[in-house]
């Protein structure tokens, strides 16, 4: 993720996150008092649209609501096990997922429909020797462009703690142009595969590595979010082994870098500070039909094939789907080490503990949820004499399948961080958001959604402000365009 900088409350930069060279890559936290000047011409035009488009998808909620109770016309699930799909996490892939059914390209299933659950790409093309071998060898070519604009109450330009990715007040964002190329192992035998996620807009600024390549804007980066060796061993139980050996997600937390897999635009305070990706060496035993236990060594948070700090960490998760139908699954995870996550300068102590507990949960075959609740110490932390300084977080997200063209999402999240040690500023965070879905083609989400944060401190603002407030309204779309 990103290396914390936290400045003091009387500068104009409260919270910045930099990489080692000390180039500003995010956050300021200033408040302020401008406002979007909605006499504006294409301002207003927006306010309108966006106005227009709740109203109706709103209605269609109403309408759709009633029919929640009514069983879906659908397949069955694609595993047998699961009514209905929760969106997958960036660190879920085919070793250690869960075993959750997902809507594809010919399904009745409920949701969204996966990039890679699209007409294969490849097959678009004309055929040749070498794109017949491709297909052959069940190598994969899929992606999506997403981008968006967010309304922001603090102001114009780039802004403080929340929200992100879309952390720029009143602009217009590419967050991410993705081309992924990949080979899933099979599931029986000896299998070999890889993965190759290459991105670059706004988001791969936000989450530039230790060793990054290609812009150094704050509104352009480029980099490799996996690049990756996976192997599937036959061995120790009848589902094997699956080894990954490169640089790739860590599996922690539920939301997603990857917008297509996630439920809305904006995400977590959790997720902007412990959801990482970095160089790693992962073991998934899956020891039963339903229990996968994963352990790995991991080169720090956000690194390309290069150790950040004086030794690795270590992490450890749990995967399993409880009853006979799998409709709750419980995920346990422990990330360990000197640096396994970002801290503000001047907090980074000893070691670092960050836990995490899942619960997901199929409701019917509408209606599904997952609740979080997560922790980290940092021990001997310089800036808390030599104290340890804690986080605590709670969320959880409730997808309502309206229609087989609309979704209704919500979220709820508390965060304390007692000392400043995430945020930079000591104190209580909280958000709330509601959005939808629209999806009027496979190919095609346009997510639309309302966003209130609110602490206990003055924190929120942009770069350049003169105050600082305690809550803060954002109004934000984004439209996704998968292949």
């Amino acid at each position: 993720m990103l290396h914390h900088t936290a400045k003091p409350a009387t500068g104009e930069l409260l919270n910045s996150f930099t990489e080692d060279n000390g180039q500003q890559i995010v956050h300021a936290l200033v408040d302020g008092n401008e406002r979007i000047n909605c006499t504006k011409p294409l301002c207003h035009r927006w306010l309108v649209a966006y106005r227009n488009i709740w109203i109706r998808s709103l209605v269609q909620a109403v309408v759709a609501f009633v029919a929640l109770s009514a069983p879906a016309q659908q397949q069955e699930p694609l595993d047998g096990s699961a009514d209905l799909a929760l969106l997958t996490t960036e660190s879920e892939n085919p070793a250690n997922a869960p075993p959750i059914a997902y809507k594809s390209d010919n399904s009745g299933i409920l949701g969204p429909v996966k990039p890679e659950d699209l007409t294969p790409l490849l097959s678009r093309l004309p055929e040749t020797e070498f794109t017949s071998w491709l297909t052959r060898e069940r190598i994969r070519l899929y992606g999506w462009v997403d981008g968006g604009y967010t309304y922001s109450s603090a102001g114009d330009g780039l802004l403080a703690v929340a929200p992100t990715p879309n952390r720029f007040g009143n602009e217009w964002l590419i967050n991410g142009a993705w081309v992924i190329v990949d080979r899933v192992p099979a599931p029986e035998g000896w299998s070999w595969g890889f993965r190759s996620d290459f991105y670059a807009g706004s988001d791969a600024a936000l989450l530039r590595p230790l060793n990054s390549f290609g812009p150094e804007g704050k509104h352009l980066g480029t980099d490799f979010r996996q690049l990756y060796f996976a192997l599937h061993m036959p061995v120790l139980s009848k589902r094997g082994v699956d080894l990954q050996l490169g640089r790739q997600n860590l599996p922690i937390g539920y939301e997603t870098l990857m917008a297509p897999y996630r439920p809305l635009y904006s995400m977590t305070y959790f997720w902007i500070y412990f959801q990482v990706a970095g160089t790693s060496a992962t073991a998934t035993w899956h020891a039963t039909d339903r229990f996968d236990l994963l352990g790995g060594v991991v080169m720090n948070y956000n690194t390309i094939f290069k150790l950040r700090g004086r030794a690795p960490s270590y992490i450890g998760k749990f995967t399993y789907p409880i009853g006979a139908t799998r409709k709750t699954t419980i995920i346990g995870t422990v990330y360990t080490g000197p640096e396994p996550v970002p801290a503000t300068t001047g907090h980074i102590g000893s070691w670092q503990i960050v836990a995490e507990l899942q619960v997901k949960h199929n409701w019917s075959p509408r209606i599904a949820q997952v609740f979080q609740v997560n922790g980290s110490w940092d021990d001997n932390d310089p800036a808390v004499r030599r104290t340890t300084s804690a986080t605590h977080g709670f969320n959880t997200i409730t997808t309502f399948h309206l229609d087989k063209m609309l979704d209704l999402n919500t979220r709820g999240e508390w965060f304390y961080d007692q000392h400043g040690v995430r945020t930079g500023v000591p104190g209580t965070f909280g958000e709330t958001t509601v959005g939808v879905n629209v999806m009027p083609t496979r190919w095609i989400s346009f997510r639309p959604e309302l966003r209130g944060d609110f602490a206990a401190q003055p924190s929120y603002g942009h770069v350049g402000s003169a105050g600082h407030k305690q809550n803060e309204l954002s109004a934000a779309f984004d439209v996704i365009f998968k292949f």
